[in-house]
């Protein structure tokens, strides 16, 4: 089942969105609501504490299901909302909006990318301007020609790090947390691959 969670973080042109039609559930954690209301989207489920939602806007939403958080809470609205989703099921999960002006909630939102990567979830996170990823064995990448690929660490220390469509090519690299090694790589064609022996590693489609 594949589920997208909207969050209240930054979306610039809301082109990254297009493809919510794809997903068997959407759920708004919070304030994500307002991003499904202006794309004309009714949510599967709502959650969250709803301090910074609109009144107004909740009522319009009324009949969707919902679940309404304490204020005063050990988690986030958004991991509120990764807890839903991998209760009912879920074996993909996308976070839209998950990159925003705290760094705080960002970090948070990439935490819970390790959370679900020893799941065995395949999850990614997705705005405007990014979509991150996190590796502990392989993945591939589809995208266009010469989208920026950084590769980063998120462990102490990454081994056995291969490329196959980069224009920075890699064979048993390593990488260790603390250097800035794999940012910037450029894809060469439409899909790349990236695999890794021990560790995990972040995997950043970056747009300027």
């Amino acid at each position: 089942m594949k589920v997208a969670i909207l969050v209240n973080g930054y979306y610039g042109n809301y082109k990254f969105c297009e493809d919510l039609q794809d997903y068997d559930i959407i759920i708004c954690a919070d304030n994500g609501l307002f991003h499904a209301n202006y794309l004309n989207i009714t949510p599967s489920f709502i959650i969250g504490d709803f301090d910074s939602v609109d009144q107004e806007l909740l009522e319009k939403y009324k009949d969707v299901k919902k679940q309404i958080l304490n204020v005063q809470k050990d988690e986030t609205d958004t991991e509120a909302a990764v807890d839903y989703a991998i209760n009912i099921g879920a074996t993909e999960i996308v976070i839209y909006g998950g990159i925003g002006t705290r760094f705080d909630h960002s970090f948070a939102n990439v935490s819970l990318l390790v959370r679900l990567n020893n799941l065995g979830i395949k999850s990614s996170i997705k705005n405007s301007h990014n979509t991150i990823y996190l590796v502990n064995k392989k993945i591939d990448i589809k995208a266009q020609k010469d989208t920026l690929v950084s590769l980063l660490p998120l462990s102490e220390k990454v081994t056995g790090v291969k490329t196959t469509g980069l224009y920075y090519s890699l064979s048993n690299a390593t990488f260790d947390m603390g250097k800035s090694y794999g940012i910037s790589n450029v894809m060469t064609k439409n899909l790349a691959s990236i695999s890794l022996k021990t560790g995990k590693l972040l995997v950043i489609l970056a747009i300027d």
